[in-house]
């Protein structure tokens, strides 16, 4: 048995630890680990510059090791007892069977191991019962023992297995809350995209006709003025001209000459004028008085200039971009919408108005009838007359300073005789002011604008089961349901009596 045992443990530790074979060609590293040199140069080829150990994982600057001459020997010998692969399997029955049959004996009574101490947590052979350390002991058979702790190890599997299935099932519902979230924000990122740029075409037209407009109206303007120029621009040419040739004649140091000259010139100016305003027979006197009545309309003529209507040029200046912004609600959606108030619900100590857009109190009871079905008869509320059974829709409530107030939407069915409850169990869906104090309807979750509203947004998507309140003043959001909608759903006004009848809730129209 000491053989066997000794050829095991020498094939053990000639074994190299990369191929799990016996060395061929053993080299030694810095580190004094041995490996076959081929498993070695494999193992270092993945690495770049500096290589470590497959073992110790000991890094080395250069990739160097030594032949291992001593292991040779070593190595051919261990190759040559595994060739006989019988015996050395034998061998190792036989060892594993021995090593067995020692673990079952009891090392002081060398008799098996039948009985397990209660007391000493230890197993004991029959002889160990009677012996002093095991006196007044509980003692219990080993395939009691055994059964027992399977039994709690088959338990600690079932729960585990029942873990491991919870797991299972939170990891699939954990990757679908990914795969919803991921499908929310690609549709949210295209549509987000797609109103975007129908802003961004919206812009670039209005923009592309504002300019066109302002170059037609440049065009029709200079036009006149590019004229007007041109003939002021032929008129100093003559002017130069005539200038050039006063200075001349004032030149001139012969009398006769000069006087010749001034003549010549008098009769040609004749010439080109009317015919029949002077006859060739006149004499040099008046030739004179032509010439100086000549010069005094070339230095007296007009000067003109076409000026620019800049009136026309004001609706390009200033708040040229206002109007395209009010013009931008008709492409946003969903648009603002203009809402009226439906009397036959109003309770009766409420008074609309006119345009039936502004509820509050009356100073006394109205006189509508009291049983009309669809009435509120206790509590102060009023319905819109417009509702919602799918798409999507947005308007807003003034709600002003007022102190007390409820608004939100109504399903169709909803309860509204008595005192109603304003949570989505009896088909209300809204917010809350009292006082101070915001809260969501349903949840009573307490809001914190960062400022009062004075106008709340309201926004349903009735496909999408989503119900959001927005305080327009800083554009936040006050508070977001989720649910899903089957009724036709209505818009409700709740003007909160405060005792001094000041209360008045307005749906906002938009101005177009």
């Amino acid at each position: 048995m000491a053989v066997s045992k000794h050829v095991l443990n020498l094939i053990e530790g000639l074994t190299c630890s990369v191929c799990q074979s016996v060395f061929v060609e053993p080299v030694r590293l810095d580190c004094e680990h041995n490996f076959c040199k081929s498993c070695i140069q494999k193992f270092w080829g993945k690495q770049r510059q500096a290589v470590s150990c497959p073992e110790c994982r000991q890094v080395s600057p250069r990739r160097s090791f030594t032949s291992n001459k001593v292991l040779v020997n070593l190595c051919e010998e261990a190759r040559q007892l595994k060739e006989d692969g019988s015996l050395c399997e034998e061998q190792g029955e036989n060892l594993r069977e021995d090593t067995e049959r020692e673990q079952s004996l009891c090392e002081e009574h060398r008799e098996k191991l039948i009985l397990f101490c209660e007391e000493d947590e230890i197993l004991i052979c029959a002889e160990c019962v009677d012996s002093p350390p095991h006196a007044d002991h509980r003692f219990l058979p080993v395939r009691k023992v055994v059964q027992k702790h399977k039994d709690q190890l088959t338990l600690s599997l079932l729960l585990m297995e029942n873990e491991k299935k919870n797991q299972s099932e939170l990891k699939q519902q954990q990757e679908r809350e990914i795969s919803e979230l991921e499908e929310l924000t690609v549709s949210l990122e295209k549509d987000i995209s797609a109103q975007f740029a129908k802003i961004h075409r919206y812009l670039e037209d209005k923009e592309k006709h504002l300019i066109e407009k302002l170059r037609r109206q440049k065009e029709e303007d200079l036009l006149p003025m590019e004229e007007n120029l041109r003939k002021i621009e032929e008129e100093l040419v003559s002017l130069e001209e005539k200038i050039s040739n006063l200075c001349v004649d004032i030149e001139q140091q012969d009398s006769v000459t000069f006087l010749k000259q001034k003549l010549k010139r008098c009769k040609e100016s004749d010439l080109d004028k009317e015919e029949g305003d002077s006859e060739k027979g006149e004499d040099e006197e008046d030739c004179l008085k032509f010439l100086d009545s000549d010069e005094e309309s070339d230095i007296q003529s007009a000067e003109e200039e076409v000026i620019f209507p800049k009136r026309r040029y004001t609706e390009f200046q200033g708040l040229f971009l206002y109007p395209v912004w009010k013009k931008m609600k008709q492409i946003i959606f969903p648009a603002p919408e203009s809402l009226t108030l439906n009397p036959n619900t109003a309770h009766r100590d409420l008074v609309l108005s006119e345009r039936q857009t502004v509820v509050g109190f009356a100073g006394k009871k109205s006189q509508r009838p009291f049983d009309n079905p669809e009435r509120f008869d206790t509590t102060q509320c009023v319905l819109g007359s417009q509702g919602f059974m799918s798409g999507k829709h947005y308007w807003e409530v003034d709600v002003g300073g007022n102190l007390r107030w409820s608004v939100g939407v109504a399903s169709e069915t909803a309860n509204r005789k008595g005192m109603i409850r304003l949570v989505a169990e009896d088909g209300y869906w809204g917010v809350h002011r009292s006082d101070n104090k915001y809260v969501a309807t349903d949840s009573r979750v307490a809001l914190t604008p960062s400022v009062n509203p004075k106008i709340i947004g309201i926004f349903l998507d009735y496909e999408g089961g989503q119900l959001i309140f927005y305080n327009t003043d800083d554009l936040s959001v006050l508070y977001s349901f989720r649910d899903t909608f089957t009724e036709k759903l209505f818009p409700f006004l709740y003007p909160v009596n405060d005792g001094f009848g000041g209360v008045e809730l307005k749906l906002c129209h938009s101005e177009t």
